[in-house]
């Protein structure tokens, strides 16, 4: 930013000098304490009540838990020999996240940094949490936009008692699963974006006990570097945040909200 001392005015200058001069002034006569007449009696400072309860601050529920594939020795797919795909997954996990809750949606990530973090382990974070939806961040250099799977289950899960079929676990959340799966498509490509629907079976989204979706990102140019391009990654978190947004109070909804 440029100083235009011309057009400020002389005046002004001046009055604004002497603001900055006067300023150090006016706020210490401001910290002076009041001088009390003698033999009067200064009002005492009310007292803080006795035994006060302090108030412990719950964390608010997690609505999305956003996974970014892959971490750690598990590089995920070598793109170009400078682009791996676990580090794409993760700068695209932390700008849907950011993106998320600018649109009041609380995020967490399953995975914060290049750690490695098996299947089962990202299973057994995302169950314990319980969100309203779990979003699997995956990154290719094959199609053309975005792939949004929901599970393919195997039959014959075999549940017991409290114990449910691990590799079936998202059978009840299956049918909530595939709506918000209807919900993402149809926004995007209203947004005019290639978008696809599809089902498979991917761990760990037969795992998962709460509504689950794979997200896999391709290039729309055929051009890999264009993965690694800040534009089109805040594009594509945007356009899964709006969304996702939406999703989110009728998932909230008892029975999980498809209308």
């Amino acid at each position: 930013m440029r100083w235009n001392r011309r057009g400020f005015g002389q005046a002004n200058f001046l009055r604004f000098v002497a603001m900055v001069l006067l300023c150090p002034i006016l706020l210490s006569a401001q910290a002076t304490p009041p001088v009390v007449p003698s033999g009067t009696r200064a009002n005492p400072a009310p007292a803080e009540p006795a035994n006060t309860p302090v108030q412990s601050l719950t964390p608010p529920p997690v609505h999305v838990m956003i996974d970014a594939a892959h971490g750690g020795n598990e590089s995920g797919a070598i793109l170009n020999p400078a682009l791996l795909e676990k580090e794409l997954t993760l700068l695209i996990a932390q700008r849907l996240r950011q993106e998320l809750i600018s649109r009041g949606v609380q995020c967490q990530l399953v995975r914060e940094g290049d750690g490695t973090l098996s299947n089962d382990q990202r299973t057994a974070i995302v169950n314990a949490a319980h969100p309203l939806l779990y979003v699997s961040i995956h990154v290719t250099s094959q199609g053309n936009g975005m792939k949004i799977y929901s599970a393919m289950l195997s039959a014959g899960g075999d549940d017991r008692g409290p114990f449910v079929d691990w590799q079936t676990a998202q059978s009840a959340s299956l049918e909530r699963s595939r709506w918000a799966q209807q919900q993402l498509v149809a926004v995007i490509q209203n947004m005019g974006f290639p978008v696809r629907s599809l089902t498979a079976q991917l761990r760990p989204l037969n795992n998962v006990t709460v509504p689950a979706l794979a997200i896999e990102i391709a290039p729309t140019t055929g051009e890999v570097s264009q993965l690694a391009s800040t534009g089109y990654q805040q594009m594509i978190a945007a356009a899964l945040a709006n969304s996702i947004a939406p999703v989110i109070p009728s998932l909230r909804m008892k029975g999980g909200g498809a209308p």
